[in-house]
């Protein structure tokens, strides 16, 4: 073989290189290695015989090549698939994962194949329009999770990352998908159950430690997100938190 230039070995890397990028695999070792050659060669400084050998190999192979074309373009169409934000990480990891030819488990396959599903299912339906009821709910919850800090987040990463991702659709789209509901609501599943279920409805009685109250209004988020009732004691109207109502009268100690 003729001994390249250094000018048209630096021109043919960086032909490569755009292919490598377009394919999505520019932060591929040999993509970082041909990164690394160029600048070796820009500020003129030589290569090894096997560096320079594995680089014209890889000039020579051109565009790298790709597995699993047909199932990694339907990844990336999922990934453009309004409401499927959340899911564009794990989406992108398969894909690489497939694109280099690698096996899934039958675990991996099941969640992959489970995030396609729900991307034809809103691609064919649209993002879901959510009840007044879920609004007020979603809206609470978000609000109830701004008072959390640091240290609460620390021992509940899973419900902070559900968290998360809710108020990223909630932002982007002001709904949420039925996965990302279920996991918010799963999150705060004793406050979902009190404000879809409540155990005090208005014009029952119940009590605040030892007064009679009436219960005026069923439950709702304040403004900083703590779920509560408005109820009528001694003629007095007070909003106070839900969890505060009792069926029976506080004993005295």
């Amino acid at each position: 073989m003729a001994r390249k230039s250094l000018a048209r070995r630096l021109a043919e890397t960086q032909v490569t290189l755009e292919l490598w990028k377009t394919a999505g695999m520019e932060q591929d070792r040999p993509a970082q290695f041909m990164r690394d050659m160029m600048v070796r060669m820009q500020r003129n400084r030589g290569m090894s015989t096997g560096q320079r050998k594995f680089l014209d190999s890889l000039i020579e192979q051109g565009a790298p090549q790709t597995h699993n074309t047909e199932l990694c373009d339907r990844i990336e169409a999922a990934k453009a698939v309004a409401g499927m934000e959340s899911c564009a990480q794990p989406l992108s990891d398969f894909q690489y994962k497939l694109s280099k030819g690698w096996n899934l488990s039958p675990k991996q396959r099941a969640f992959l194949d489970n995030m396609l599903e729900q991307a034809d299912k809103l691609k064919e339906t649209g993002l879901p329009v959510l009840s007044d009821a879920d609004k007020l709910l979603v809206e609470g919850l978000l609000r109830s999770a701004e008072g959390q800090n640091s240290y609460y987040w620390s021992h509940r990463p899973g419900a902070h990352r559900a968290v998360e991702a809710a108020r990223q659709e909630w932002t982007t789209h002001g709904t949420l998908t039925e996965r990302n509901l279920m996991r918010l609501k799963s999150s705060y599943k004793s406050v979902t159950r009190r404000y879809e279920a409540p155990r005090m409805v208005p014009g029952g009685l119940g009590y605040l430690v030892r007064d009679t109250a009436m219960i005026v209004s069923t439950p709702y988020f304040n403004g900083v997100g703590i779920l509560v009732q408005d109820i009528l004691v001694n003629g007095c109207l007070q909003t106070v938190s839900e969890d505060r109502i009792g069926k029976r009268r506080a004993r005295m100690n």
